[in-house]
């Protein structure tokens, strides 16, 4: 495949500190170097500019956690970088609402896993959501353009339309339904883990809710949805299963608080090169790691013999090019992915 030029969006993580101990974070458990400094950071987003990234995700932990979060945000506005903030919301006062409706940001996406407490104060920490829902109307009250984005597990994929009445109410422009990945802390807690029953469940009730709401919801779990539906409709795979790239290390990257570089933002651990040691250009174009990534992986069959002639088999593993490869345990960890 022809390499782009740089990357069209980097997943820019500014700090590993958070003010919640959400139980599906797929970083919180990732061992880091010391983060970069402001001097360090600016530095980045001025290579940023130069290789001519159109936008940027600012996220953590927690952003807004950072120090200096504001000397950054100047930055990136400065250059004149598309900004979408990711914020789990609790920090968002009003004069934080107002000071950031004053800069050119494209979006900011409020984590909202309920439409109460009750539901999504086990996930993230009591509190949390009034402190969120809170930070929302800061949001909106200061004019600022506001989604909010649901990680959907099996404490609330029965709770999704409530959260879209709910963001409706508080005049978010959408809701984005994600769904989980098994990294991180996401990857030891086995009470976070849908059985194949529930997953077929929840997409029915996705499917719905995108019919209903249709300019509305958006999110990860329509593109499964999506697959699901199309399985019938594909012939079945031969061996090996050849699994298409994605856009990790083709048309994203990510960067990490402490400088390391990643295909994507869910790939926390796989390090392509350290912007303290090389460029941000040298990385995207040299790195083996990048290069790996932008060819497709091939399975075979005795790496997954359980799964040979499965019709769910497209479903599973030609998502993306990174799961279930990367997640702890990889094939061995079925229960993560499997939908027999």
């Amino acid at each position: 495949m022809k390499l782009l030029s740089a990357p069209l969006n980097i997943c820019l993580g500014i700090t590993r500190e958070c003010n919640l101990r959400c139980k599906h974070c797929y970083v919180s458990d990732t061992r880091y170097d010391k983060e970069l400094t402001t001097e360090e950071f600016l530095n980045v987003i001025k290579q940023i500019k130069q290789i001519k990234v159109f936008d940027v995700d600012l996220f953590g932990g927690e952003p807004l956690m950072r120090k200096d979060f504001f000397v950054l945000l100047e930055a990136l506005t400065r250059f004149k970088i598309g900004i979408c903030l990711n914020t789990n919301g609790t920090l968002i006062t009003e004069e934080i609402a107002k000071k950031l409706s004053q800069y050119h940001i494209r979006s900011v996406v409020v984590s909202l896993d309920g439409a109460s407490g009750e539901i999504q104060d086990p996930l993230r920490g009591k509190g949390s959501f009034e402190k969120a829902l809170k930070g929302i109307e800061n949001l909106t009250a200061a004019k600022c353009r506001v989604f909010t984005a649901t990680t959907v597990t099996r404490f609330n994929y029965r709770d999704l339309e409530n959260i879209i009445l709910l963001s409706q109410k508080s005049g978010v422009k959408g809701v984005a339904f994600n769904k989980l990945i098994h990294m991180g802390k996401a990857a030891s807690d086995p009470a976070l883990i849908m059985t194949p029953s529930e997953r077929r469940e929840l997409l029915a009730a996705v499917t719905d809710l995108k019919s209903k709401y249709p300019e509305f919801v958006s999110g990860s779990l329509l593109d499964v949805c999506q697959r699901m539906k199309n399985l019938h409709r594909t012939p079945r795979e031969n061996f090996p299963l050849k699994v298409n790239t994605c856009l990790g290390g083709t048309a994203k990257c990510a960067i990490r608080p402490d400088g390391w570089v990643t295909p994507c933002e869910i790939l926390w651990d796989v390090k392509a090169g350290h912007l303290r040691e090389q460029s941000l250009r040298d990385i995207w174009h040299h790195s083996p790691v990048l290069q790996e990534f932008r060819k497709p992986l091939y399975v075979r069959e005795d790496e997954i013999p359980d799964c040979k002639g499965c019709e769910h088999l497209t479903g599973c593993y030609r998502s993306s090019r990174c799961l279930p490869h990367f997640y702890p345990g990889k094939f061995q960890r079925k229960e993560f992915y499997c939908w027999k």
